[in-house]
């Protein structure tokens, strides 16, 4: 659910989200860990964060993961099965059942096991950025 395609970035306060493991520079030291998104400002992108344990961090939008739609991921399982490898197969597999529980803290375990999982990130991961950017091409469309 991290930052999903939403209808607005208001939508994103209180979203489960992860951020960028690779992130060189992340002054919170908080790269690879997943928090809750609680603001997200208008001008320049930038999205603001909470971890457990009273850590915060602000990031740009391209620095912040949310889980696809479970429909993008089981299609991706379906289609790519043959030529995915047995263990990012079972992740993948796990993301999609810790989705269909409905909770917080399966995102959450969904968002840790695709984050330990880089060759399925294009399969489950969408940034911010994306949202941002499908946000707007509907305001535009309208």
């Amino acid at each position: 659910m991290l930052i999903q395609t939403k209808m607005n970035n208001d939508d994103l306060i209180g979203t489960l989200a992860l951020v960028h493991p690779g992130l060189a520079n992340d002054p919170a030291r908080k790269q690879g860990q997943v928090g809750v998104v609680t603001y997200v400002g208008k001008e320049n992108h930038e999205i603001y964060m909470s971890f457990p344990g009273s850590g915060e961090g602000v990031y740009t939008a391209d620095h912040v993961f949310s889980l696809k739609d479970k429909g993008k991921i089981l299609e991706a399982l379906v289609n790519e099965g043959d030529e995915i490898p047995l263990d990012d197969f079972k992740a993948l597999y796990k993301i999609t059942m810790l989705q269909d529980r409905g909770t917080s803290s399966g995102i959450l375990d969904a968002l840790e096991i695709a984050r330990d999982h880089p060759n399925l990130w294009d399969k489950t991961l969408d940034n911010a950025a994306i949202a941002e950017n499908l946000e707007l091409q509907k305001a535009y469309a309208r």
